[in-house]
């Protein structure tokens, strides 16, 4: 960014005809970043058009992933009428799909310009399926502390997002013209996102194939005058928490499992436990485990894997065929090994309650707990109501 301090000073020559949008023109921004969702990154293009001298429409668009894979994709539209010594006034429709949420937006935007800072405000109306229906609103601030260079930040309020806030920077580098880099960092009631990336200008000022480097100090446009007489920033970069970059990666961590709860999503619930056990005999050896841990007859597990264990026992020329033949995926009598894990070798499997009832039992009497403390424990796990009774009647 120490490049943009070469800038010379905004010219009445440069762009000086005083219409609210120069010449048609469009921008593209790369970025990337991340929050506690996952990664962020994609891009933002836009064409921008003037109609009549203070009229203008910029048309947005916005593609990437959020979340480390979760895609998006949308799109606005700003009509605005300028007057760039001034100020500029304007409405604006917009959209994005996530997974398979849609939510909209239609807000009225507005700017006034005090030399070098450009006062900044967004009054908008939200509906979809990733936030309820209602208001938000930001207003922020720009300052251009020189030509090439704008610091900016925000205030912004929603009745999901509460209070946020956001900080922006971008420099105009002028050793390649209409190149910029910038950066963003955006925070609300849940966290906060960070991104950053590079930004292409594309006007007859600028020419990104062109090998003169010189041409931008000699007259091409500055930053300030790219954002107040040829464009505005694309929709989904101004507001990331009203509508924009750090919303979308709320509502993408949201259609994960395990993520957060946002707006009108709910997660779907984390998958079980994966099951380690594709077949018959590795399920008989895990329920053996878990039947025997922690106790006095645990050494039989090792006996019996010392001899079952398909791998390398004493009989796995006769298991390892029979692990293949039982394989859940691939063989010939996987539906038995699906019957048996339905009723032991896995966490929710039928009979998991009374195997962890008898480990429990066995736990006691090889620790030499007296029938009491037994039941007790037995009384501790998930529906022990029956088998409190039947195993506590069986003790001595």
């Amino acid at each position: 960014m120490a490049g943009a301090q070469d800038a010379v000073p905004v010219s009445g020559d440069q762009l000086g005809t005083g219409k609210g949008v120069e010449e048609t023109n469009a921008q593209l921004s790369l970025f990337g970043g991340g929050d506690e969702n996952g990664g962020i990154y994609g891009g933002a293009p836009s064409l921008t058009i003037p109609l009549g001298d203070n009229g203008g429409l910029q048309l947005d668009g916005i593609a990437g992933v959020v979340a480390d894979d979760v895609g998006f994709a949308g799109g606005a539209a700003q009509l605005f009428y300028r007057d760039p010594q001034k100020f500029m006034v304007g409405v604006v429709g917009a959209g994005y799909y996530i997974d398979s949420y849609a939510q909209y937006t239609v807000a009225g935007i507005s700017e006034y310009y005090l030399d070098n800072i450009t006062l900044e405000a967004t009054v908008g109306y939200t509906t979809g399926k990733v936030l309820p229906d209602q208001a938000y609103g930001r207003v922020g601030l720009s300052i251009y502390t020189n030509p090439n260079l704008r610091l900016g930040g925000g205030l912004s309020y929603s009745e999901t997002n509460e209070f946020g806030g956001d900080i922006q920077i971008e420099a105009l580098l002028t050793d390649i013209p209409g190149m910029a880099l910038f950066a963003t960092g955006a925070f609300d009631n849940a966290g906060a996102t960070g991104y950053g990336g590079v930004r292409f200008y594309f006007n007859s000022g600028t020419n990104l194939m062109s090998d003169d480097r010189t041409k931008q100090a000699s007259g091409g446009p500055t930053l300030i005058d790219i954002q107040r007489k040829l464009l505005r920033q694309n929709f989904f970069m101004t507001d990331p928490i009203g509508f924009g970059l750090r919303q979308i990666s709320r509502a993408g961590g949201a259609t994960k499992p395990g993520g957060d709860d946002y707006g009108d999503i709910t997660p779907p619930p984390p998958p079980p436990p994966a099951n380690t056990c594709a077949d018959l005999i590795c399920t008989v050896q895990d329920t053996v485990g878990q039947l025997a841990d922690q106790t006095l007859i645990s050494p039989i597990t090792d006996l019996i894997n010392g001899l079952v264990d398909p791998a390398g026992g004493t009989l796995s020329a006769l298991t390892g065929p029979l692990a293949d033949l039982t394989n859940a995926g691939s063989g010939a009598l996987g539906a038995l090994t699906d019957v048996v894990q339905g009723l032991v070798g896995t966490n929710d499997s039928a009979l998991t309650p009374l195997i962890d009832a008898l480990n429990t039992v066995l736990q006691g009497l090889s620790g030499g707990a007296d029938p009491t403390q037994i039941t007790d424990q037995l009384a501790a796990l998930p529906g022990a109501d029956q088998l409190t009774g039947l195993l506590g009647g069986l003790l001595p």
